[in-house]
């Protein structure tokens, strides 16, 4: 079997991220930055395990426009064609997926935590099947047995499988990133644990990835950060949703990595609070140079209503500068149009972006992914969807121009 995956090329206008936000993905207005979708290179890789010839069609990293994404699926000639699609992307991945079936004449899947929640409208318009939950075992099965009832796999007027849920994670080979040429990300991608447990409601990780925390032995992360610099590959993001929330279990990991040499140069996300200096000491030594972590708003009161705990600033202040003193690079991730958001809550938080110290950030517009708290939630006050797209384009402008040096925060900051 040939078996191509195919990250569609990104919808007019926009950059797409559709590994972020627990799969659903980001849409950008802009953006230099180009990271893979790591389930595409696990699927990939696990699928050619089970004896497919399999191939990557990244149209994102590659700037393709959609009939050079179908010339380049038709041109590998895939019995089947494996779809990835994100929520903001979804009806340009489905155009893109049936010219591209039309072309090739391959059965068409889609997949990703959004296929599954549109998983009756892309079967009526002509998809072959849809994987329900986590796609690379299902993929495995396909190389195997083809498109054929089986847990996690959807096929037309058929009564929907139970969805795909991988229990033993260990099981996942090195990722495949032969398949592209990966010095085209601006790094590659690699996790170790999935789920958290504390389901903040604007979070969709505990949807697509469980409450309960599944991981990875450090004999398995040891082996795949070796196979990765063999490969030449410079430093890897962890895409974990809270990689130290299980501190144990990090700081046997980064033993590991430590008495293996520290094979790789590497980042993770976490929580600013669940870092202390004896942590950040072992993560150093093991190789992590990037951490990153949500800080989201400047007012304790709009977190507090969507089940996440604030941080203070001045302990975020105190917390930047432990991971500094350890040689880290920090970058933050702040959101605009959470429930009750202000004008003036969103420039507090904004200042809080310009004055912390980080040395990057990123800012988001509250989005009601499927099954969140926030989805289907009336817009009750506070700013519209239209006034938190206008402000995270405005932060982002005012990060680029930012001067270097460090300044107090204004006294609207220092109110919340």
């Amino acid at each position: 079997m040939r078996l191509v995956f195919l990250d569609p090329p990104s919808p007019p206008g926009r950059v797409a991220f559709r590994d972020a936000h627990g799969g659903y993905g980001e849409m950008c207005r802009a953006s230099r930055l180009r990271t893979p979708t790591l389930d595409v290179f696990h699927a990939a890789a696990w699928a050619r395990e089970a004896g497919a010839a399999t191939e990557v069609v990244d149209a994102v990293v590659r700037a393709l426009r959609p009939e050079e994404a179908v010339a380049a699926v038709r041109a590998l000639r895939p019995d089947v064609l494996a779809v990835r699609t994100a929520f903001g992307s979804l009806p340009h991945d489905l155009r893109t997926g049936l010219r591209a079936k039309a072309a090739s004449g391959a059965k068409l899947v889609f997949f990703g935590p959004q296929a599954a929640v549109d998983r009756e409208r892309l079967l009526a318009a002509g998809a072959d099947a849809v994987v329900l939950g986590e796609a690379p075992e299902v993929f495995a099965a396909v190389a195997r047995r083809g498109l054929t009832p089986m847990t996690g796999l959807a096929l037309p007027g058929a009564p929907p499988p139970p969805p795909a849920f991988l229990e033993d994670v260990d099981r996942l080979p090195v990722p495949r990133w032969d398949r592209v040429d990966w010095r085209r990300y601006s790094y590659v991608t690699a996790q170790t644990s999935w789920g958290c447990p504390v389901g903040c409601g604007y979070c969709p990780y505990p949807l697509t990835q469980g409450r309960a925390q599944r991981f990875r032995s450090a004999a398995s992360v040891v082996a795949e950060f070796s196979a990765l610099r063999r490969m030449g590959v410079p430093f890897v993001l962890l895409r974990d949703p809270f990689f130290t929330l299980a501190r144990r279990r990090v700081l046997e990991l980064c033993a590991a990595l430590e008495r293996a040499g520290t094979p790789l140069l590497w980042g993770c996300e976490t929580r600013l609070e669940a870092v202390d200096d004896a942590l950040a000491a072992a993560l150093a030594r093991a190789g992590c140079i990037r951490v990153q972590f949500a800080l989201e708003s400047a007012d304790p009161g709009l977190l507090k209503a969507v089940g996440r705990s604030p941080l203070p600033a001045a302990k975020a202040r105190a917390q930047v500068a432990l991971l500094k003193r350890h040689g880290m690079l920090t970058y933050a991730f702040y959101m605009f149009g959470l429930p009750g958001e202000t004008e003036a809550s969103a420039r507090a938080t904004l200042e809080l972006a310009l004055t912390l110290g980080t040395d990057a950030a990123a800012f988001s517009a509250a989005t009601p992914f499927p099954g969140t708290a926030l989805a289907g939630r009336p817009e009750r006050g506070g700013l519209g969807r239209a006034a938190a797209e206008r402000l995270r384009e405005e932060a982002k402008e005012r990060w680029k121009q930012r001067p270097r040096a460090a300044r107090k925060p204004s006294p609207l900051l220092a109110a919340l």
